[in-house]
């Protein structure tokens, strides 16, 4: 097996989450980033629709993918960068080979007890409790995502240029999780379809 509408958004880099006025124009099926569930909303429809501009703009700057260990063990580090994570999601949602991308993310509530070091004021974290990402391959391979996943959100830094009305993910932890595979699809890590689509 191998790896290998719009919202215009003018005057913005399309990976900077930084823009006060053109950020996120109003669309039906993307919400504006007033929430940090609406950041999940919109990454889910932006793998759907694969839109890799729309995916970019829910990433905080300092935004970075932490890899689940075995993964980590076996590509030689722990996580993405925002770049990182960028290149791999790109080369996954443009890629020839994908002829269809199927997500259904469940999360739980917010959990606001994150103090930790360095963690940004206001911060929050939210489990994804029930994974569901299916990506088809135009060679009949199915892979299949369903582990858990802890995502990190922050309220926008007036000191960075952005609007603090708005929130963006700026960690995103990729938990494992014991789930049986079904019959005729591969089990796969997130991290590691970011990755391997990436090369």
């Amino acid at each position: 097996m191998v790896l290998s509408s719009g919202l215009l958004v003018y005057g913005c880099d399309s990976f900077s989450p930084i823009c006060l006025g053109c950020h996120f124009a109003s669309q039906a099926h993307y919400s504006l980033p007033t929430a940090p569930e609406s950041l999940i909303t919109n990454l889910q429809v932006s793998y759907r629709n694969r839109e890799i501009e729309h995916y970019a703009q829910i990433l905080a700057p300092e935004f970075i993918f932490h890899l689940q260990p075995v993964d980590g063990n076996q590509i030689g580090t722990q996580y993405l960068t925002h770049d990182q994570d960028s290149t791999g999601t790109r080369a996954l949602l443009t890629a020839t080979l994908v002829s269809d991308i199927q997500i259904n993310l469940i999360y739980g509530a917010r959990d606001t007890t994150i103090n930790f070091p360095r963690t940004p004021l206001d911060s929050l974290k939210i489990r994804i409790i029930t994974t569901d990402l299916q990506v088809y391959q135009t060679d009949g391979t199915i892979w299949v995502v369903t582990d858990q996943q802890d995502m990190f959100f922050r309220k926008g830094k007036v000191e960075n240029g952005e609007n603090p009305d708005y929130w963006w993910l700026y960690e995103w932890d990729e938990l494992p999780t014991a789930t049986p595979p079904g019959v005729g699809i591969t089990p796969i890590t997130w991290g590691r379809l970011k990755t391997e689509y990436g090369h």
